[in-house]
This record gives C-alpha cells, structure tokens and sequence, in this order.
C-alpha cells in the first residue's frame, strides 16, 4: 500500500462475512465487485470473520469495510456509517466466532486507540444467516448499489 491523505496507506477495502450463511455472504460479493470499481492502487481483501481486522488495517489511512448489517429495516437497505465518530448503530454480521463482530473490533480498535483515521462502513440490511443459505433476491440486488458506495468512499479517500 502506498501512502495516502491520511497519513497511512492510501486505502484498504474489507470485505467481511462467510459466502456459507445466506446475506452474510454480501460482505465478500461486495468486496468483490468493489475490485473492479476502485482507483488503482486501493488495497482489496475478503476476510471472511473480523478476527484479524484490526493488525489488517494497521497503516491504513482509510479503511472501508463492507458487511451485512441488522437494524431492523427492510433487507437490501445500504447504510453508510462512520463509525469513527462513534459506536455502530447496527449490529454487523452473522457475528464470528464466539459473537465477536465487526463492531466489536471496532470497538475493541478504538479502546487500544488502533482505529484507522478514516473508517467507513457500508452495510447491507441482512434477514437470513442460515449455514448453506443463498443471499436472499434484495440483498444479492444489493451487491452493486454497496460496491459503487465503497468506491466512492475509497475514491473520497
């Protein structure tokens, strides 16, 4: 990674969640997608759990995390969040082993004071989770509205 604007490497692209458990897989769909839309240079990976994140992003100076969320709204919904400026409104994921999610690590990042300078993360309104499921039709639709909102980000960056 080169550095960037931030202070750190340019921009870091995460994908997170397991292509196993129906809309978690969006996480992943969504990095995957994003590779083809982000400027050269931006740094794309799929991390499947969140364990890891946070030496992931070590030297990052923006860090773009794609993930199923659950607020309660309708499935396919895109949020945008920043949760530098605070916890997750939402919770992430299926959770990873033992319940540790996304916002955990971010949590437990900001705690150690290991939070990147800049954090987004764009979230895919998620209803099922079920090992061997397929994304549901609004979330699999959702995939690319998520990657063109992660290049944007990565591009803000």
């Amino acid at each position: 990674m080169t550095a960037g604007p931030h202070g750190g490497a340019a921009v870091l692209v995460v994908g997170i969640g397991r292509r196993d458990r129906g809309d978690d897989a969006v996480g992943p769909a969504v990095a995957e997608r994003a590779r083809e839309l982000v400027p050269p240079g931006v740094t794309v990976i799929e991390r499947g759990e969140p364990a890891g994140l946070i030496g992931a992003w070590d030297g990052a100076g923006l860090v773009v995390v794609a993930d199923a969320v659950r607020s309660g709204g309708r499935p396919g919904t895109l949020h945008v969040l920043h949760p530098g400026r605070g916890p997750l409104p939402v919770r992430t994921g299926a959770g990873g082993t033992h319940g540790f999610g996304l916002a955990e690590v971010i949590e437990l990042g900001r705690a150690l004071g290991r939070l990147p300078p800049g954090l987004v993360v764009v979230g895919v309104e998620a209803q099922r989770f079920g090992l061997g499921e397929p994304m549901s039709p609004q979330v699999k639709a959702a995939v690319e509205p998520a990657a063109r909102a992660v290049a944007e980000a990565a591009r803000a960056g």
